[in-house]
């Protein structure tokens, strides 16, 4: 039986590689469910948070009586809420992402953040949170809202079936709008090649930390850009600006190499600058190993 187009993403062998595992959100996150994430409200959950005096209209069953045989003075108990959270998938869906491999048997980038994308999602409604999933190029194309459920997995799904890889890149803006649209704070995952402006990138970076959200940018490449193969005389063409250049490959390897380790760190620190997470991605790498790898690390750091 042939597969849905919907569901061609959701690979059982990523979905294996991550089935014991969970996202869980470094920082506050706000929702309106119970779940396991700390939130920066407060109610009635089971982590004491502190006390404060009590207030009129206070309910009885919040007085911390041992601190009232103390003191003799009424104190309520705070705890900390816990929340469900949303977890956006940020993909880059400009024309870079389209390249074609010269081996023609290894994904492009924008099937390699699908993957990603979809095994996320999947594993994020798994864990009774919410997912949600933004496509961008020059600006926002595609705005799922984070939901919970089955169905609303198979509307990710639909629209990550329907993608194509066209038009230039303008990260900085996008993540400017982005915080804007997104008004309760959770984790936004960035999948991107990242190319533009490093700077205006490192500064929308910025204002969307600076907005409350947790940022994870998988920085994804393709093999042929991270070791740059070619040999013979080759027609270099770019892929948004659709500038041709006609150059050496053996000549310019070195220099191509410095600079490309040059971008791959400016990028990083402008991530780390901010307490973002940042995670460089060869699409040589098995996704389940890339996405394995990574949950176990925020599970130890977590410790």
């Amino acid at each position: 039986m042939p597969m849905m187009p919907a569901m061609r993403f959701l690979d059982p062998k990523i979905l294996r590689s991550i089935a014991n595992l969970e996202l869980t959100a470094r920082l506050l996150v706000e929702g309106m469910y119970a779940s396991r994430h700390r939130c920066p409200f407060y109610g009635y959950s089971v982590e004491f948070v502190d006390h404060r005096e009590y207030s009129p209209g206070d309910e009885p069953r919040t007085i911390d009586w041992k601190m009232l045989a103390r003191t003799e003075r009424y104190f309520v108990k705070r705890f900390e809420m816990e929340s469900n959270m949303n977890v956006v998938c940020l993909l880059d869906v400009s024309g870079s992402m389209g390249y074609q491999p010269e081996d023609r048997g290894r994904l492009t980038k924008l099937e390699y953040a699908s993957y990603l994308a979809a095994g996320l999602s999947y594993l994020v409604k798994q864990q009774q949170d919410s997912p949600g999933l933004v496509t961008f190029d020059q600006t926002i194309r595609d705005f799922v809202p984070p939901r919970q459920g089955q169905r609303h997995l198979f509307t990710i799904l639909a629209k990550l079936g329907a993608l194509a890889a066209r038009e230039n890149t303008d990260l900085s803006q996008v993540l400017r709008l982005i915080s804007q649209r997104l008004t309760r704070r959770g984790v936004v995952l960035l999948i991107s090649d990242c190319h533009g402006d490093t700077g205006a990138t490192a500064d929308g970076i910025r204002h969307l930390v600076a907005h409350g959200h947790e940022l994870i940018l998988f920085h994804i490449m393709d093999h042929d850009e991270v070791v740059f193969p070619f040999k013979a005389l080759t027609s270099f063409r770019d892929l948004e600006s659709r500038r041709e250049v006609m150059s050496d490959p053996i000549r310019l390897k070195k220099n191509y190499l410095q600079r490309l380790g040059s971008f791959r760190e400016t990028v990083k620190a402008g991530c780390t600058s901010v307490g973002a997470d940042y995670r460089f991605i060869d699409t040589a790498d098995p996704i389940e190993l890339v996405l394995r790898d990574y949950l176990l690390y925020r599970r130890q750091r977590a410790r």
